[in-house]
C-alpha cells in the first residue's frame, strides 16, 4: 500500500540511482522559515528549487518591514509615555507580528496570479500598503530629524519663557505702580508689601515740603530786604528812605524793630523748623522706598519666577505632536528640510511597501504557474468529488423513491383485490338473498 509523502519531502522512486531530478528534496533551513512568511507552499516549490532564493529574500523583505514597524512603534511609545524602553519592547514585538502576518497575507494572496490579473490584484493591496506604510514612516521620520527638532522646540520654548517673564516684568515694576494697559489685564501681581503706599507718603511729603520751602523762601526774602534797610540805616548809608545818619537813632531802631516783628509774626523760624524736619523726614520716606522697592523687588521676582516656573511645567515633555509641529516650522523655513524630509518620508513608505513592489515586478513566476495550475486542478478534483457525492446521493435517493413508489403501488393493489372481493361476496350474498325469497314466494303461492 502507498503512503502519501510528507508535506515538502521529495518523493524518491525505488530504485531510483541518487534520487529524481524533481522535486528536489527539501532541507530544513532559515530560509525555509523565510518563504513560510510569504506564505510559500515548499512540496510546489520543490518543482521549481530555481525560486527558492526569491521567495527567500522575498520572506526577508517581509520580515524586514515587520522590523521597521515594531521599530517605529517603539519610538512613538517611547515619546509618549515615560517608562523604560525595555517594558516597550512586548507592544513593538506584537505590532511587528501584526504587520508581518498582514504583509505575509497580501502576499501569499498574490500567488498562481497571472500577467493578465496583476494590475486588478496588486492596485488594492498597493493603497493598502501605502497606508501602513504612511503610519509606519512618520515615527521613524521624526527619529531621523529628532536632534533638529528638538532643538527647534527648546528655542521655541526659551523663546516663550522669555517673552512670558518680560510680559510680567513689564506689568510688574518694582516701583509699584500700576500699569494699566490691555496687555496687562490679566498680569497683574498681589504683592503683600507693595512700594506704593511708601511712595504715596513721599509724594505727599515732597509736595508738603516744596510748598512749605516756597512760602518760607517768600518770607525770607521779605525779611532780607528789612533787614538790609534797618542795617544800612544803622550803618548811616545813604539812599531813598534813609537818614544817613550813622548809629543807633531812632530810625535805625524803628527798622530794627519793623525787621523782627515780621520775622515774628510770620514765624519764620517755626516754617524753618518745620521744612528742615519735612527734609529730614523725605530723607526717612527715601530710605523706607527703598527699602520697599528692594523687598517688592524680591518679592515680584520670586513671583515672576513661580509663574515662569509653572508655565515651564505646563509646557511638559516633548510629544510625537510637538515633534511633528516642529518638523513643519523647519520644513517652511528651509527647503533644504522640506526636500529632504519629504525623500525621506518617501523613501521609508517605499520600504514599507516593498513586499508587494517587489511581488509585482517579480511577474508572473513559474511557481506562480504552478500554484496556478495546482488551484485549477483542485477545483476540478473538487466539482468531480463533489459530482461523485452528488451521484452517490442521487442514487440513495433515487432508491429510497423506487420504494416508496412499489410500496405505493403494492398497497393500492392489495386495496382493489379486497374491493373486488367484496363487490364479489355481496353479489354472492344478494343472489342468495335473491334465491331465498324467490323460493318463499313460490311457497306462498302453492
Amino acid at each position: 500500500m502507498k503512503t502519501k509523502p510528507e508535506h515538502g519531502a521529495s518523493q524518491v522512486p525505488a530504485g531510483a540511482p541518487g534520487g529524481t531530478y524533481r522535486p528536489a528534496r527539501s532541507t530544513r533551513s532559515f530560509g525555509r522559515w523565510l518563504r513560510m512568511i510569504a506564505g510559500v507552499e515548499e512540496d510546489i516549490l520543490d518543482w521549481v528549487p530555481e525560486e527558492r532564493p526569491r521567495y527567500t529574500r522575498l520572506g526577508a523583505i517581509v520580515l524586514n518591514t515587520g522590523v521597521l514597524a515594531g521599530l517605529s512603534l517603539l519610538i512613538a511609545l517611547d515619546t509618549l509615555a515615560d517608562v523604560s524602553w525595555s517594558l516597550l519592547l512586548p507592544a513593538a514585538a506584537l505590532w511587528a507580528f501584526v504587520i508581518v502576518s498582514f504583509d505575509g497575507w497580501l502576499i501569499a494572496s498574490t500567488h498562481g496570479v497571472s500577467n493578465a490579473r496583476q494590475r486588478r490584484v496588486f492596485l488594492p493591496r498597493l493603497l493598502i500598503s501605502l497606508l501602513i506604510g504612511f503610519i509606519i514612516a512618520e515615527p521613524l521620520l521624526l527619529w531621523v530629524f529628532q536632534p533638529a527638532i528638538h532643538k527647534e522646540l527648546l528655542d521655541e520654548r526659551q523663546n516663550e519663557l522669555a517673552a512670558y517673564e518680560s510680559q510680567w516684568q513689564l506689568c510688574n515694576p518694582v516701583s509699584g505702580e500700576l500699569v494699566i494697559t490691555v496687555g496687562c489685564a490679566n498680569y497683574r501681581l498681589n504683592i503683600k508689601d507693595s512700594p506704593q503706599a511708601a511712595q504715596e507718603q513721599l509724594t505727599t511729603a515732597t509736595a508738603n515740603r516744596d510748598q512749605l520751602k516756597a512760602m518760607v523762601d517768600g518770607l525770607n526774602g521779605q525779611w532780607a530786604e528789612l533787614e538790609t534797610i534797618a542795617r544800612n540805616e544803622c550803618g548811616g548809608t545813604s539812599g531813598a528812605g534813609l537818614t544817613g545818619q550813622r548809629g543807633d537813632g531812632p530810625e535805625c531802631k524803628r527798622d530794627r524793630q519793623v525787621a523782627d516783628q515780621h520775622r515774628m509774626d510770620s514765624q519764620l523760624d517755626k516754617h524753618q523748623a518745620d521744612l528742615t524736619a519735612l527734609n529730614q523726614q523725605i530723607v526717612t520716606l527715601t530710605d523706607d522706598l527703598a527699602t520697599a522697592r528692594q523687598t517688592a523687588g524680591r518679592q515680584i521676582s520670586a513671583a515672576i519666577t513661580e509663574k515662569v516656573n509653572a508655565k515651564r511645567a505646563a509646557q511638559g515633555n516633548i510629544g510625537i505632536l510637538d515633534e511633528d509641529k516642529a518638523l513643519g516650522q523647519l520644513s517652511d523655513r528651509s527647503s533644504f528640510v522640506f526636500a529632504a524630509q519629504w525623500l525621506v518620508r518617501l523613501l521609508l513608505i517605499v520600504i514599507d511597501c516593498l513586499p508587494v513592489l517587489a511581488k509585482m515586478m517579480s511577474g508572473t513566476t513559474a511557481y506562480d504557474a504552478l500554484v496556478s495550475r495546482q488551484i485549477e486542478a483542485s477545483k476540478r478534483l473538487h466539482d468531480k468529488r463533489l459530482h461523485l457525492r452528488e451521484r452517490n446521493d442521487t442514487v440513495e435517493t433515487e432508491v429510497q423513491l423506487q420504494r416508496a413508489e412499489y410500496e405505493l403501488r403494492t398497497k393500492i393493489d392489495s386495496i382493489n383485490e379486497a374491493d373486488r372481493t367484496a363487490r364479489a361476496q355481496r353479489k354472492v350474498d344478494l343472489d342468495a338473498e335473491i334465491s331465498e325469497l324467490a323460493a318463499k314466494l313460490s311457497q306462498d303461492g302453492a
